[in-house]
């Protein structure tokens, strides 16, 4: 049974398309001021670029389930619409298309509203897209599948005022699995882990987590919720939000300044007063209606039809070092490592070839930039190996220390300092190059870098084992240079969150020398058995700085290159030009 089959994941509504037509014309006469359409056009998920005359579209899939329709139209859309001829795929399993003109928008959501997909209330300040984890349904240590709550929480609050006129945005996610929080709730507004207490499915609720410039670990609300009880407090938790958030400075206005300013037993008081209206209406239970249980998509005969790769292939070999074997005997969860969370138009409709041959018709995007197809029997591995290799899309090292993170950066976005994407595929370089010789990028392969062109955390460098946030240093005569700080020991665990810490500023193009210096350190002063996540969290700043050496510009200046007041990937001297971002409109 297909995905689309046991789930509903129609989410468009062809008002939005219309509504949107007409705002549109009606700015477009004067009839709306730009500040009223730029909160219209951010609620419809339409997002201002650093480039005046281009915006960027980010259409939502709640729990990152994307069908074989949609990757096409959005082969059509990357193609016909955008200057790259690309889509992005987000740390909040969207997909964002840069540089579409305004005008062009309502032919775009148009296409993808035929779908089911919808742009939605996937920018401003709303509900924002509903993640989940991409193994749920096949994870051998979930509790249960999280998909139909997610789901159901997605209709709940979706084109409704009381949810999407809020002080600030506000981000949720759902966790099935107990060996791995996939979905990241400890640092979402709300996170939902699933749970099973005396026979009966529930959650632990989590609250009031975020990044940004102020990063806070969520607060546990609930030790376990029954799921029927799931909707309606979450209901309470936004009423909260919007009660109480700071409508005036939207730089303190997300949940967990509320949680700050009201205090733990502030904010429990003002949730449980929300929780009473909802008993006294009789609307605290409310059943979510399950799907058919799943079941294996059907034997297709065009899985083995092409050809496939040899069992001792060692790029096959170490390719199936990253396929996850399913609860489902006999099937495999294979991860599409992604450059950067790109995919070109060409690789949109031929992932959706490969979804209707290999798997039932879906994928489901990550937070890690990545593709998971989900129900492939193990016969076809080697098949579906060969097949990404042809499209390009085979790259080895999904999930290790080679898939690096990263937002879009100075490429498009207004807050951005730094091009980060062009830092992402340095370091990307030095790791597959210089590493090899040393044996240290190996023994790291379980660190996860993640990088942010400035410190808003949008590539969540707060949790990465190494995180890079763009900054820049004034080094006098009007010279600009293009740095990163460095964060280290960020990642998840049995208590929640922790977040790196702050060590060093290094020069963006001494980046990749100065991650090598690093992991040798790792490599020589490691304890046995000891991780590099781990490791990076005792390590002291102090023998860090050592052994980064000059890969540090001295306070001084005295060992300034040439080329530090360049950024990676520019031609020109760098001069920081930040202007007004969107993330708080």
């Amino acid at each position: 049974m297909s995905q689309e089959a046991r789930y509903d994941t129609h989410f468009s509504s062809p008002a939005d398309v219309e509504e949107f037509v007409s705002v549109l014309e009606r700015f477009e006469r004067g009839e709306i001021s730009s500040e009223d359409f730029r909160t219209f056009r951010l609620k419809r998920g339409v997002y201002g670029q650093r480039q005046m005359d281009v915006n960027m579209l980010r259409v939502k899939f709640p729990g990152g389930i994307m069908s074989a329709a949609q990757l096409r139209t959005a082969a059509g859309v990357a193609r016909e619409y955008t200057q790259y001829h690309k889509g992005h795929i987000t740390t909040r399993q969207n997909i964002q298309f840069h540089f579409v003109k305004l005008a062009d928008m309502p032919e775009v959501m148009g296409r993808f509203d035929l779908t089911g997909a919808t742009t939605r209330e996937a920018c401003g300040n709303t509900v924002r897209n509903v993640t989940g984890c991409p193994y749920a349904g096949v994870s051998g240590t979930e509790a249960y599948d999280i998909t139909p709550y997610m789901h159901a929480l997605v209709r709940m609050c979706l084109r409704e005022e009381w949810a999407n006129n809020l002080p600030r945005k506000f981000k949720m996610a759902f966790e099935g699995c107990t060996h791995e929080d996939h979905a990241q709730t400890a640092i979402n507004d709300v996170g939902f882990r699933a749970k099973i207490k005396d026979g009966v499915r529930g959650f632990e609720v989590f609250v009031a987590g975020g990044l940004s410039t102020s990063p806070r670990p969520a607060y546990r609300l609930h030790d376990f919720i029954p799921a029927d009880e799931m909707l309606a407090r979450t209901e309470a938790i936004i009423r909260v939000f919007d009660k109480h958030g700071n409508r005036k400075n939207r730089a303190r206005a997300r949940l967990k300044y509320v949680m700050k300013t009201l205090g733990e037993a502030g904010f429990v008081a003002a949730y449980e007063e929300e929780v009473a209206l909802l008993v006294a209406a009789g609307t605290l239970q409310r059943p979510v209606e399950l799907p058919p249980e799943e079941t294996a998509p059907a034997w297709n005969d065009r899985a083995l039809a092409g050809p496939r790769a040899a069992d001792d292939d060692p790029q096959y070999k170490e390719w199936l070092r990253t396929v996850d074997p399913q609860k489902q005997s006999g099937f495999a969860a294979v991860t599409i490592k992604l450059d950067r969370g790109d995919i070109s138009a060409d690789q949109f409709d031929q992932l959706a070839e490969l979804a209707e041959t290999f798997t039932d018709g879906t994928l489901r995007a990550g937070n890690r930039q990545n593709l998971i197809v989900r129900w492939v029997r193990t016969e076809y591995l080697p098949h579906l190996f060969t097949a990404l290799q042809q499209i390009g899309l085979a790259d080895l090292g999904s999930n290790t220390i080679h898939d690096v993170v990263s937002c879009p950066g100075a490429d498009s976005c207004n807050l951005a300092v730094t091009h980060s994407m062009s830092l992402a595929k340095h370091l990307t370089r030095f790791l597959k190059n210089a590493g090899k010789s040393t044996g240290s990028v190996e023994l790291a392969r379980s660190a996860d870098i993640k990088i942010s062109g400035c410190p808003n955390s949008c590539g969540q460098h707060h949790v990465a084992a190494i995180g890079f946030h763009g900054t820049v240093r004034h080094v006098g005569e009007g010279k600009q240079v293009p740095e990163y700080q460095l964060h280290l020991g960020g990642g998840f665990d049995a208590d929640g969150v922790q977040f790196g810490r702050h060590i060093v500023k290094i020069p963006a193009r001494r980046a990749g020398e100065a991650l090598l210096r690093l992991l040798d350190l790792y490599r020589d002063e490691r304890e046995d058995g000891e991780d590099a996540r781990t490791f990076f969290r005792r390590v002291t700043k102090e023998d860090v700085v050592e052994a980064l050496g000059d890969a540090i510009l001295d306070s001084q200046f005295t060992n300034l290159r040439d080329d530090d007041i360049f950024d990676l990937g520019q031609e020109r001297t760098f001069d920081v030009a930040i202007g007004r971002g969107e993330c708080a409109a």
